[in-house]
């Protein structure tokens, strides 16, 4: 199977565009010598013969190759005619056997085998060395022709020899085969080689100074540099020399236009794209199959609808199987799969590249959050790979990318195994982007210590910093927020702010995020002001969410409102950032403005907008319903499980039980554990006890490998001293080897994260923290604190309820955090489950005694205490 390689600057991608022809290959072979019919047979015969070994035959049986005793009465023309037979058809051992054998030779001989070995991959010392032969032929008689020249820059062009190039054009100066040799113009063939050696070995100023000195130039010419241009990203060249070239009268080609859409594709956009097809249109060349499939590539990229392309397509008279694969991309690219796969069952012909566009369109096209979906999607590529190796089409580098692509969105352990066995049986892993793709699969299909044993083993310097963005992200969606901050001050000591990009920096303001460390976050925040990552909208909208979970909501409003440049994820995260406050009516009143000014929402931000209706001073529930009624007909989003749990959650937060279970039977698919699990969290808020013991009952069904399921279902039991009842459930869990996440909380000093569990005594101060909660307790009594032991759910003596409840996770990081506190500073808290409600009434006393702020985010969000009181309202 063949492994195509891939640019070092960037990972493997398709192109749907066919690839410009060849700068070398538009240039003629020698020209045929004229028929002979010496030895009484035309050469004629000789050329037609299809087999080139029934034209050896006819030419050793008329004679016409002469015996080898008699090199007078062999016809070079005729031997040159069976070597280039033997050449079209790939065939030079034998073409070279003829060669040699020849009594007589002529320039035509060489030159012909000279472009036959550049042409079948030859090194370019072949062609040396032929040259040098030809030289010393017939006691030096033989010169190089124009056609020479040309086979001998082809050679170095193919194999990238810029050194033996520049030998070749002084030997074409010196000779006044070339431009600048001198009163004669030179030859225009040699010329245009010239440019196509110079521009393919990546010598471009040597190209145009070329370019300058010639005395003609046809359009061969300025295409060789146009494309020299748009390779290395000179768009705004490449389109400063096609206006000289217009304006010197040279009329542009399809190849012309075909390199003018990629620096539109590249360097532009839409506008110079369009009027790039509005001169095809002009000058006729819009129906030429370059330009249309470039056309097609083009709008599938750039275009505003999946029209533009259809457009271009229906418009051409003929098309190939890039034409076709071309329009699948398209569907594609504007997440239309179905439409996609009914191009595909219509193509008259497929290749690999049709099959690597379906395979990246699947991995592209997961349709938004819903995890069922994207298994399925990773599902039906992994299929489309498995039938590209049974139908024995070419594997390249792409397609291993896209299969492991695949296989990490379906998070299959047991599939990527053998996806990963058949990459290293087939000798693929040795691409940077293939390897980078293996540790990514490996993550994500909960292999991360083979992710690791790979990542050890790392020698690909183009994409060190994806792979550890791959471990860096990893570490996020495991939850272990703080290996994941490890390893990116590990990357940072070992590699400096180089490393750090957009997606690297969105990555660590989200760690950030999820710790809550506001110190950390500002200190990113800088640094993509300082390195120009503030532009781009994805940092800009990771930095809104980063404020938001660190409780500086002030911060992330000023950053929005800053922004210069906004899409509907800025939009999304300044909601969440309200949301997690509990600001309805602020979220309420972004919502509005959003429909003001048109923005179209999508899923998650009907979502979020139904979320903040629990979270609003007075009963919205009419607000509520009319957008969750509308938001099909209106926004054309149809509800999802998601949606249905938070308007039951909104229903059961101000009392409507009666709508919420009407509303849970009237559902359009089954209700799941997110449903049941929305209601049940309502009934605790509003003590309703029979419409609780329901919902528990459904999702002890639903979910019964979940341990938050048992813990919910013991959890009641233990309030209504049913410890026998309660404790059966716990040993049920347990004896199904099922584990509840214990409760931690951390909160922040020097730069540092200083994490808690219940009754910890592993922190260095914590003897000054035990004594210092010990004094606040007393003292939080005093006040009018009371303990509340019945959050204490084990049957215990009362007074070791109280042991118990004293040192909760969330008082012993807060008491370090007082501890440690500047005057003035906030004491900042981040807790991984819901705060018990004695934490909550013993921090609101606390903020009283000491004066000091303590803002305290659970999994439900904020609560800021400032003077005996809580943001939460609760």
């Amino acid at each position: 199977m063949a492994i195509s390689t891939s640019s070092p600057s960037s990972p493997p991608h398709l192109r749907l565009s066919p690839p410009p022809p060849s700068l070398l290959s538009s240039f003629p072979p020698p020209p045929p010598s004229p028929p002979s019919t010496q030895h009484g047979l035309p050469l004629r015969a000789v050329v037609a013969a299809a087999d080139p070994r029934a034209a050896h035959a006819v030419a050793v049986k008329s004679g016409a190759l002469g015996p080898s005793s008699s090199p007078a009465s062999a016809d070079a023309r005729a031997a040159n005619a069976v070597m280039c037979a033997y050449l079209r058809a790939g065939r030079l051992a034998d073409a070279r056997e003829v060669f040699d054998r020849m009594p007589a030779r002529d320039a035509a001989s060489y030159s012909a085998l000279i472009s036959g070995h550049a042409r079948l991959g030859s090194p370019a010392s072949a062609a040396a060395a032929l040259l040098a032969r030809m030289r010393l032929d017939g006691g030096g008689a033989l010169e190089p022709t124009e056609y020479t020249f040309v086979g001998l820059l082809t050679a170095c062009a193919r194999r990238g020899n810029p050194r033996f190039g520049a030998q070749v054009h002084a030997l074409a100066a010196k000779s006044g085969h070339c431009s600048g040799s001198g009163c004669d113009p030179g030859s225009l063939l040699v010329d245009n080689a010239l440019l196509g050696m110079y521009v393919k070995c990546g010598r471009l100023g040597d190209a145009l100074r070329a370019f300058d000195g010639m005395e003609r130039r046809d359009v061969s010419s300025w295409n060789a540099v146009l494309a020299g241009l748009v390779e290395l990203g000179r768009h705004d060249e490449a389109f400063e020399l096609f206006s000289e070239m217009r304006a010197s009268g040279v009329r542009a080609d399809s190849f012309s236009l075909s390199a003018l859409l990629a620096a539109a594709g590249e360097g532009f956009g839409l506008p110079e794209g369009e009027a790039v097809h509005a001169l095809s249109l002009k000058s006729g060349l819009e129906t030429g199959l370059s330009v249309g499939n470039a056309l097609i590539g083009f709008y599938a990229e750039h275009g505003s609808s999946v029209e533009d392309v259809v457009s271009v397509f229906q418009g051409m008279p003929m098309k190939d199987v890039i034409s076709w694969t071309g329009l699948l991309n398209g569907y594609m690219e504007f997440g239309l799969v179905d439409m996609a796969l009914d191009v595909f069952d219509q193509m008259p012909q497929r290749n690999f590249v049709t099959y690597n566009a379906v395979l990246t369109g699947f991995c592209q096209n997961k349709e938004g959050v819903r995890v069922t979906f994207a298994k399925k999607a990773g599902l039906q590529g992994l299929g489309l790979f498995r039938q590209m190796v049974e139908d024995g089409l070419e594997i390249s580098g792409v397609t291993v990318t896209g299969a492991l692509n695949a296989c990490a969105i379906a998070a299959d352990r047991k599939v990527s195994e053998q996806v990963h066995a058949f990459v290293i049986k087939c000798g693929c892993g040795s691409s940077p982007w293939i390897d980078a793709a293996l540790i990514d699969m490996c993550i994500k299909c909960g292999r991360s210590g083979d992710a690791h044993l790979l990542f050890e083993q790392w020698h690909h310097q183009e994409s060190f910093h994806i792979a550890w963005n791959s471990l860096l992200l990893a570490s996020v969606r495991d939850g272990e927020y703080e290996k994941a901050l490890s390893t990116f001050l590990q990357m940072y000591r070992s590699s400096g702010v180089g490393f750090i990009d957009e997606f690297m920096l969105t990555a660590a303001l989200g760690v950030c995020g999820a710790l809550g460390f506001a110190e950390l976050g500002q200190q990113m925040h800088s640094f993509a002001a300082k390195s120009g990552l503030l532009s781009s909208c994805g940092v800009g909208n990771a930095i809104i969410s980063m404020y938001g979970k660190c409780g500086e909501l002030d911060d992330a409003v000023n950053f929005f409102e800053r922004m210069t440049s906004r899409d509907l994820v800025s939009w999304n995260a300044m909601i969440t950032a309200h949301l997690l406050h509990r600001q309805g009516e602020e979220i309420l009143d972004i919502w509005s403005q959003m429909e003001r000014l048109g923005i179209r929402p999508d899923s998650i931000t009907v979502l979020l907008v139904i979320s903040a209706c629990s979270h609003t001073s007075s009963d919205s529930t009419d607000q509520c319903r009319d957008l969750f009624l509308s938001m099909s007909s209106k926004y054309g989003i149809e509800p999802a499980m998601e949606h249905y749990a938070a308007f039951v959650n909104v229903l059961g937060c101000w009392g409507h039980f009666d709508e919420a279970e009407q509303l849970i039977g009237s559902m359009p698919f089954k209700p799941g554990a997110l449903v049941w699990r929305s209601l049940l969290d309502s009934c605790s808020k509003r003590s309703n006890v029979t419409v609780r013991r329901r919902a528990m009952k459904h999702l002890l069904a639903l979910e019964p490998q979940d341990p938050s399921t048992y813990v919910l279902t013991s959890n009641p039991l233990s309030e209504s001293a049913r410890w026998h009842s309660s404790e059966n459930t716990r040993l049920e869990m347990r004896e199904k080897g099922m584990r509840k996440i214990p409760a931690r909380s951390w909160t922040f000093h020097d730069n540092a994260v200083h994490s808690f569990f219940a009754r910890d005594r592993s922190h260095p101060q914590s003897r000054d923290i035990y004594a210092g909660l010990d004094v606040l307790i007393l003292q939080c009594i005093k006040a009018g604190y009371e303990p509340d032991t019945t959050f204490v759910l084990h049957d215990v003596e009362e007074y070791q309820k109280r042991h118990f409840l004293m040192y909760h996770s969330a008082k012993l990081a807060a008491m370090y955090g007082l501890l440690m506190a500047a005057p003035g500073q906030t004491v900042r808290v981040v807790k991984n489950i819901r705060m018990c409600g004695d934490c909550h009434s013993f921090l609101e006393h606390a903020s009283a005694a000491t004066g000091k702020v303590i803002s305290v985010r659970d999994s439900s969000g904020f609560h800021v205490f400032r003077g005996g009181k809580c943001s939460c309202r609760e």
